[in-house]
C-alpha cells in the first residue's frame, strides 16, 4: 500500500517527489498504455502512424526545400537532414501540448483522487519516447542506407532526447496551471509553437542563419538537439559547448516549471 501526505500550502521537498514518482511508477505505465490504446484504437495503420506522418512531411520538405528551393544541407542527403529533425521536433510538440492540456484533460479523474499530478507529463513524455523509438529507427536506417551511421548518434541519441524531454515537460508544467484558470493559453500554444518551430533550424541549417541570429541559436535547446544530431550523423565533431548549454536550459526550465506547478497544484481541485 502506497502512503501518500499531502500538506496543504507545502510544496514537497524534491527528495520526496521524485519517491512519490517511484512508487506511482504503476500509474504513470498505466496512463502512457491507455492514452498509446486510445490514439490508435481502430485504426488501420496503428503505430505505423508514427512512421507514416513523419515520413511524409520529411517528403514534402525534401522536395520542396531540398529539390526545387535547394536550401543547403551542410552535407547530409536531404532526407536524413529533415528526417533527423522531425522525428525530435515530434516528440517535443506532443510532450508539451499534451502536458499544457494535462489537468483540463483529466478534470474529472484529478477531482475524485489523489495522486501526483507531476505524473501525468511523466505518462506523456514516456509516449513520446516510445514514439521517437520507433521513429529513430528510420533515421537509423536511412543513415546506414547513405553511409552516414555513426556509432556517435546511436551513443548521443539518449542524452539528446532527455534533454528535449526536460525542456517540453518544463514549459509544460510552468502552462498547465495557467490553462486550467485561463483557457486561452491552449488556443495560444499552438500559435507560439509554431513560431518557435520556424525560429529552430529544422526546415534549414544554422550556417545559412544572418550572423544577428547565432546568439540564438546557442540558447535555443532544440536548435542545440537538432545540430547535436546532424553533428553526429556527418561524423564532423559534436559542438558539447551548445548541447551543455542546452542541457542546462532545459534543466533550469524543468525545475522552474515542476516547482510552479507543485505551488499551484493544491488549487487545481477548487478551480476545476
Amino acid at each position: 500500500m502506497i502512503e501518500t501526505h499531502v500538506t496543504a500550502g507545502r510544496v514537497p521537498p524534491l527528495a520526496l517527489l521524485l519517491k512519490d514518482l517511484w512508487n506511482y511508477r504503476g500509474l504513470v505505465i498505466a496512463f502512457s498504455a491507455r492514452d498509446i490504446k486510445s490514439k490508435y484504437t481502430q485504426t488501420v495503420l496503428g503505430l505505423g502512424w508514427v512512421l507514416f506522418s513523419p515520413l511524409i512531411t520529411v517528403g514534402v520538405f525534401t522536395f520542396v526545400f531540398g529539390l526545387m528551393v535547394r536550401i543547403p544541407s551542410d552535407g547530409l542527403p536531404y532526407l536524413l537532414f529533415y528526417l533527423v529533425a522531425i522525428i525530435p521536433w515530434y516528440a517535443f510538440n506532443a510532450v508539451l501540448s499534451n502536458t499544457v492540456s494535462s489537468i483540463e484533460s483529466n478534470a474529472g479523474l484529478i477531482s475524485k483522487i489523489y495522486f501526483p499530478r507531476l505524473l501525468l507529463g511523466a505518462s506523456y513524455a514516456m509516449n513520446a519516447a516510445v514514439d521517437f523509438a520507433i521513429g529513430f529507427l528510420l533515421v537509423i536506417g536511412f543513415a546506414a542506407y547513405f553511409g552516414h551511421l555513426t556509432f556517435s548518434v546511436l551513443l548521443i541519441a539518449p542524452l539528446l532526447l532527455l534533454i528535449q524531454m526536460l525542456f517540453s515537460l518544463g514549459l509544460g508544467f510552468a502552462l498547465a496551471p495557467l490553462n486550467t484558470r485561463y483557457r486561452d493559453v491552449k488556443h495560444f500554444v499552438p500559435l507560439a509553437t509554431q513560431l518557435y518551430y520556424f525560429a529552430t533550424p529544422i526546415i534549414y541549417p544554422v550556417s545559412v542563419a544572418p550572423g544577428w541570429a547565432k546568439p540564438w541559436f546557442e540558447v535555443n535547446p532544440m536548435a542545440g538537439v537538432i545540430n547535436g544530431y546532424r553533428q553526429a550523423l556527418l561524423g564532423s565533431g559534436i559542438d558539447w559547448h551548445s548541447i551543455g548549454i542546452a542541457a542546462a536550459i532545459s534543466v533550469c526550465i524543468f525545475l522552474f516549471g515542476a516547482s510552479y506547478f507543485l505551488r499551484k497544484e493544491q488549487d487545481l481541485v477548487d478551480i476545476l
